[in-house]
C-alpha cells in the first residue's frame, strides 16, 4: 500500500470527544493494567458502520464511532478487537478497489487522532518497566502500528518513548542510549522490502547494547520467513503480554 501521511494535531471540531477521553483516563487511573487485554473479550464489534462511514467520506461520523467504541470497550480491547480487524478490512477494501487511497488515509488519520487523545489522557507510567522505545526505520512511513503498540504497552505498565516513523538506525541507537531504554520495538508493514527489514534488524541489533531487547512486529512477511538472532518477532499485538511476562521473569532480580 502507499505510505500514509504522518500528520500531527487534531484539527477543529473534536471538542465533543473530550468527555469520552476523560472517561477512558478515569478507567486507566483506576486499573492501569488493563483496560485489561487478558480478560475475556467483549462481544465482537460490528464493523459495518465504520466501513460505511469510510465509504461515505463521513470523517466526523467515523471519529464519533471510534470514540464511542473506545469508551464502551476500553483502550486495550479497542486496539485489539476494533482497530486491528478494521485495519484488515480497510486494507482489503482498498486492494479490491472498493475504497480509494485517500479514504484509507482518512481512516488512518482518524484512528490516530482517537488513539493519540486516549494516550494523552492516560496517567503517566512513572517508573514502570520495561522502558520501551518505539520507532519505524527509514523506508517505513506507517505510524499507526506504533500507536497501537504504545497503547498496549502503556496499559501493561511500560514507560514508552516514541521516535515516530522513518528514524535512521543510528538515531534509534543514540536515543536508546540517551533514554536508557530496555526494549526497542519496531513496527513494519508490507511496504518495506524484505531485504530492508532483515538488513535493518541485523544492523540495529549489532549496534544496540546487548542488554537491550529488540522486538519487531507487524505484517511484513520477512519477519516470519527469516530469523534474526537476538530479535523477538511479535506478529500480533495480543502476544505483547506474554513477551512482557517473559521479560519480567528474566529481570525479576533487578526490577
Amino acid at each position: 500500500q502507499d505510505g500514509f501521511p504522518h500528520r500531527h494535531g487534531r484539527g477543529g471540531g473534536h471538542g465533543d470527544l473530550d468527555a469520552v477521553f476523560a472517561r477512558v483516563a478515569g478507567a486507566g487511573d483506576r486499573d492501569r493494567h488493563a483496560v485489561e487485554i487478558h480478560l475475556d473479550h467483549p462481544a465482537p464489534t460490528d464493523l459495518g458502520d465504520f466501513m460505511q462511514a469510510v465509504s461515505a467520506n463521513d470523517v466526523e461520523g467515523l471519529r464519533r464511532l471510534l470514540a464511542r467504541s473506545l469508551s464502551r470497550v476500553g483502550l486495550g480491547h479497542f486496539v485489539l478487537d476494533v482497530v486491528a480487524p478494521l485495519n484488515v478490512q480497510v486494507g482489503e477494501s482498498w486492494m479490491q478497489g472498493r475504497i480509494e487511497v485517500f479514504q484509507e488515509h482518512v481512516y488512518t488519520e482518524s484512528v490516530q487522532v482517537v488513539l493519540r487523545n486516549a494516550l494523552h489522557h492516560l496517567p503517566p507510567a512513572g517508573s514502570g518497566r520495561p522502558r520501551v522505545m518505539l520507532a519505524t526505520v527509514t523506508g517505513e512511513p506507517h505510524g499507526l502500528g506504533l500507536l497501537m503498540a504504545e497503547a498496549v504497552l502503556t496499559l501493561e505498565g511500560c514507560r514508552c518513548i516514541s521516535l515516530g516513523v522513518q528514524t535512521p538506525v543510528w538515531d534509534i541507537v543514540r536515543a536508546a542510549m540517551a533514554h536508557d531504554v530496555e526494549v526497542v520495538a519496531l513496527s513494519y508493514t508490507g511496504c518495506t522490502s524484505p531485504n530492508q527489514v532483515i538488513d535493518g534488524l541485523v544492523e540495529l541489533r549489532g549496534k544496540l547494547r546487548p542488554d537491550v531487547d529488540l522486538w519487531a512486529g507487524g505484517s511484513a512477511a520477512a519477519l516470519q520467513r527469516r530469523r534474526v538472532e537476538g530479535v523477538l518477532v511479535l506478529p500480533q499485538l495480543d502476544q505483547v503480554g506474554d513477551a512482557l511476562a517473559r521479560w519480567h521473569a528474566r529481570h525479576a532480580a533487578t526490577v
